[in-house]
């Protein structure tokens, strides 16, 4: 679910998240569960004796409450921590496999060498990466990314990667482990900022759920929150914004528009994300496999620098950053789109959605409304 924080606060910095009332709950909930989980363990003679269901019941209460406990004791806090968390030799081999699975199933290439060969990740180079788009499920970051971090690359593997991602993620029985060795964190405002600080490189996804239910193998097309969060992060901090592009996320799995339709039901109304995506033969993909063969190409564009750190930029200042930002992520696109994307995909450009003006009544969940660009990144609103 988006997530939702006080005006003096950065409001959006990820993918999702849940509000702090349904936090509070599920956390209750929690609690509940692990009690019932103790008194099925102690209780003489209990009730789930005698079957074989009632025995398995027994062990699955057991284990999620073991699990709840090595959650709220472990890694919720570990969620927060600005050092890496985790055996690293595992996390590489671990990371490693999904790598490999992942470039024998797709087809994959990055330009990371390139990028460091310019200098971009030089000694100490420190940046803010905003990578685009969020796709149906992200599959580029999970397979391929976070093997990266894992170990330190690109560039210099002196400097800590982070990406903040949704808390919902980080609740989930081994994802959540497996997610926090790669160094994902919570994407809590402090939690961010405390990771710049360290002068760490922290990697965020600025168009959350809008973007992912409005996926479109169709057509490119990025969002970005109103009051821009992670522009005003960066310059908090004085890191510059690095542009990075993953070809080929919208087309790893088919969509329609009642599919659309229906995942943008789901936002609207429970707060979900996309449920509902296509097989390549068009037929409803109720496994969410990718399509084997497609092409995945992450591309790093040029760093944006943001000028010098400034605690409570103006809302004037955060516009100009952003509007620079676009037009990197314009010339990144322009620049790859022919190669990396299919002919017809690629003729359609990419459109720019930014989501301040449903402050004037412009309904965010209308991407089509955007008035086209002229050229050099201006407007609110930009195709």
């Amino acid at each position: 679910a988006a997530c939702a924080a006080p005006a003096s606060e950065v409001p959006v910095l990820a993918c999702c998240g849940a509000a702090p009332r349904r936090v509070a709950a599920m956390d209750a909930i929690a609690m509940v569960a692990a009690a019932t989980g103790v008194l099925a363990i102690v209780s003489p003679g209990g009730m789930l004796r005698g079957s074989l269901v009632k025995a398995l019941v027994r062990s699955g209460i057991v284990g999620c409450s073991a699990w709840i406990f090595w959650y709220r004791m472990v890694l919720r806090h570990a969620a927060k921590q600005a050092r890496p968390w985790g055996p690293r030799r595992l996390i590489a081999f671990l990371s490693g496999r999904f790598f490999k699975l992942g470039c024998w199933y797709l087809n994959y290439s990055d330009n990371c060498e390139e990028v460091v060969k310019e200098g971009t990740f030089g000694q100490g180079a420190q940046y803010l990466i905003v990578w685009h788009p969020h796709g149906a499920f992200t599959l580029s970051a999970f397979v391929f990314f976070s093997h990266y971090w894992a170990i330190g690359y690109p560039g210099d593997s002196s400097v800590l990667r982070y990406v903040c991602i949704a808390p919902l993620l980080l609740r989930i029985p081994f994802l959540s482990e497996y997610l926090l060795m790669c160094n994902a964190r919570s994407q809590d405002s402090k939690t961010f900022s405390s990771l710049l600080r360290t002068g760490a490189t922290v990697a965020v996804q600025p168009g959350g759920l809008i973007e992912q239910v409005s996926t479109d193998h169709e057509r490119e097309q990025v969002f970005f929150p109103a009051r821009l969060g992670f522009v005003r992060l960066a310059i908090q901090n004085g890191v510059p914004l690095l542009p990075l592009y993953g070809f080929g996320e919208n087309q790893l799995f088919g969509t329609s528009p009642w599919t659309r339709r229906a995942n943008m039901w789901l936002y609207k109304h429970l707060k979900f994300g996309t449920l509902f995506v296509l097989s390549a033969s068009g037929w409803p993909n109720p496994f969410l496999w990718p399509i084997s063969g497609r092409g995945v190409h992450l591309r790093f564009g040029e760093p944006v620098d943001v000028g010098p750190k400034e605690e409570h930029p103006s809302d004037e200042r955060v516009q100009e950053v952003y509007q620079r930002y676009v037009a990197a992520l314009q010339k990144l696109f322009d620049r790859y789109k022919d190669d990396c994307l299919p002919p017809e995909v690629a003729a359609r450009g990419l459109k720019v959605v930014y989501r301040g003006d449903e402050r004037d009544g412009q309904p965010s969940s209308s991407p089509s409304a955007s008035p086209p660009s002229d050229g050099n990144g201006a407007g609110k609103k930009q195709d």
